[in-house]
């Protein structure tokens, strides 16, 4: 194997475990999205305190969640400036 063959495997690697890291992320974020609407029985403002709790519970641990942060923010309307 050459050293050009190794290098495209080594980064072919590198690209498919970060495509794994970015796609459990997504599914356990959206797992955890469907969860909270289930048990806020259709209350969407209880649902998204109970995203805040978890996404700063994730953060607090060293692992946040890329795709539920992002969730949370578009979900959350914003308060217009003056």
């Amino acid at each position: 194997m050459t050293d050009e063959e190794r290098q495209l495997l080594e980064t072919t690697a590198r690209s498919l475990l970060k495509l794994k890291e970015d796609t459990t992320d997504r599914m356990n974020g959206i797992e955890t999205v469907l969860l909270a609407l289930f048990h806020a029985r259709g209350r969407t403002d209880v649902a998204l305190a109970l995203l805040k709790v978890r996404a700063d519970l994730l953060k607090l641990k060293g692992t946040p969640s890329a795709y539920l942060s992002s969730f949370i923010e578009r979900a959350v309307p914003r308060e217009p400036k003056n």
